[in-house]
């Protein structure tokens, strides 16, 4: 009878979210639902103004669109699909882009934001940041928290 090693252990990575900032956003007038040749609909609005706020990030929001698509899932539920774009000016007065996507229903959703900024808070250039958005039912305030996507390392043995 052959006698086995036991395994060496293994390294897994476990999520450890952090929170960041949240944001809230003014949501201008709708434009659509505009038909999308491959199905759902498409609902643009505008940004008009916002705030971020936070232990990782301060800053303005100027401006941005709101863009989701929006799908019947085939069940009697819907998916919705946010691309969400957004300026303004940090806390330290540098300013900055951000960009939103993800997907989830109109009450759960998940993203990842890419936040392009300068000086003090250029390190969130390369920060992985997750985001759990919402909107009110009148469609005129959104918001997000946000959090990093930094990980524990655990040696299962």
């Amino acid at each position: 009878m052959a006698v086995s090693n036991p395994p060496a252990p293994s390294t897994t990575f476990i999520p450890n979210p952090t929170y960041l900032f949240s944001a809230t956003v003014n949501l201008g007038k709708s434009l659509g639902p505009i038909p999308m040749v491959e199905g759902g609909v498409r609902i643009v609005e505008t940004i008009t103004g916002g705030r971020i706020y936070g232990p990782g990030f301060n800053a303005t929001i100027e401006g941005g669109v709101a863009a989701p698509i929006v799908v019947n899932n085939g069940d009697g539920t819907r998916i919705q699909i946010p691309y969400i774009y957004a300026y303004g000016y940090a806390s330290d007065g540098s300013p900055f882009y951000m960009e939103e996507a993800g997907i989830g229903s109109g009450v759960t959703q998940n993203t990842r934001l890419i936040i392009n900024v300068g000086g003090e808070y250029q390190r969130l250039q390369t920060t992985y940041v997750l985001g759990q958005p919402t909107v009110n039912e009148e469609r005129t305030i959104a918001s997000v928290e946000c959090f990093t996507g930094r990980q524990l390392k655990v040696v299962v043995t």
